[in-house]
């Protein structure tokens, strides 16, 4: 995970570099440009160049090449699904490949009115009509990039659809970094692993998610959904202006093992994370580390969901600061438990062990239904050290009562 993070930081500034010292000898560098292959930047805000086909036809080329795609300044227009057969089954707007490095320069894919209430990925892994049949795809980079859903003009209107950014898929080292996430009404901004996923090493660094959620038939929005063994989440900023986010919207979900999450800010959710084991993926996941996070929600910071048979082991709560904020007016289906940790799923014969919250800072600013101001609401035994709690008037943990 270390040396993906590494790699590609030093790829940002050899790049960069280069291009500053020498722009007159391209060939020397491994990059083909999207402008090549007819993608044209020329959204005006009403209409533009539909880019599907030939942002596609870039991406294939630079992924056969082994190149980096270097995006052009400026919006660039997507107004269609992708022409395959699984694009279309599954809503793709553009399929990833492997071997592919895909890097902006100030450069904004803007999605057109043809999605107004409808299904889409815009970058998206599900590479064959069977889902349980994904291939695998691998060394992927996205950095420096704009994706703006244009909420104003495809929203959901009549019901809620899945709508998503990026969907990795089965994908191995992946690292998507220092991207913009903004104006959608969208059901998932990044999402990484499907089923019992073979999916790992996904780096999502340093980040912005901003206002995705912008209609009250938006019902289930999670902006990381991470099914990705060996995996990481950090120094990303998710932030949610409306009521919406604040009642059901969630940051970031965890499904796999090996995985740490730290120093992000989130604000304006409904909670801050999922740590979940689900039948239909992982019946047991380990090694959670979820430190320096800091969170300005309504609800639980962490909330843990445990199918029935399942299990968790060795989760490390660390170092996070959390403030907790009801909302007048709600019932407690929106205004539930606050503090650190709540339980989302209570099945028979699950377990957690190891589970430590350790230095963590809860503030409880304001609490609308009785005895849901506690550090804690959950079945498990945790290792509690060293955690404050203010404004826990309610106790330690609402569970027991």
């Amino acid at each position: 995970m270390f040396n993906i993070i590494v790699s590609s930081i030093l790829f940002n500034i050899i790049f960069f570099n280069h291009l500053k010292k020498d722009t007159h000898h391209k060939k020397d560098i491994q990059i083909v440009y999207a402008t090549s292959f007819g993608v044209r930047a020329d959204f005006n805000g009403f209409s533009g160049t539909d880019n599907t086909i030939y942002l596609q036809n870039a991406i294939d080329e630079a992924s056969k090449q082994n190149k980096t795609l270097i995006l052009p300044k400026g919006k660039i227009l997507l107004n269609s699904y992708g022409l395959s057969k699984e694009s279309q089954a599954h809503k793709n707007i553009l399929l990833l490949r492997s071997n592919l490095r895909i890097l902006g320069n100030e450069s904004e894919i803007v999605l057109g009115k043809y999605f107004n209430d409808k299904p889409f990925i815009v970058l998206s892994g599900f590479n064959n009509l069977d889902a349980t049949k994904f291939a695998s795809i691998a060394n992927i980079e996205i950095s420096n990039i704009i994706i703006d859903f244009n909420h104003s003009k495809n929203s959901m209107r009549s019901k809620y659809t899945p709508r998503r950014g990026i969907e990795l898929g089965n994908a191995k080292n992946v690292v998507i970094s220092k991207s913009t996430f903004r104006n959608g009404d969208i059901s998932c901004a990044i999402g990484s692993g499907h089923g019992k996923s073979k999916s790992a090493n996904v780096s999502i660094i340093e980040n912005k998610f901003i206002n995705l959620v912008n209609s009250k038939t938006n019902m289930d929005h999670s902006t990381i959904y991470l099914n990705s063994n060996n995996s990481n989440i950090s120094n990303n900023t998710f932030f949610l202006s409306g009521i919406q986010g604040k009642l059901m919207a969630c940051g970031i979900e965890i499904h796999n093992s090996n995985i740490d999450v730290f120093a992000n800010k989130i604000e304006g959710y409904t909670r801050m994370m999922y740590i979940a084991t689900i039948n239909s993926e992982n019946n047991f996941i380990e090694n959670i580390i979820v430190k320096d996070n800091t969170a300005n929600i309504t609800n639980a910071a962490i909330y843990l969901w445990l199918d029935k048979n399942t299990s968790q082991k060795n989760i490390l709560i660390e170092n996070n600061s959390i403030t907790c904020n009801h909302l007048k007016g709600y019932s407690m289906l929106y205004n539930g438990t606050q503090g650190i940790i709540s339980d989302a799923r209570d099945e028979e014969n699950t377990s957690i062990s190891n589970l430590i919250a350790k230095n963590n800072k809860i503030t409880i600013s304001n609490t609308e239904i009785k005895g849901r101001a506690v550090k804690y609401n959950t079945k498990y035994q945790i290792k509690d050290i060293n955690n404050n709690c203010v404004g826990c008037k309610d106790g330690i943990n609402a569970y027991k009562k």
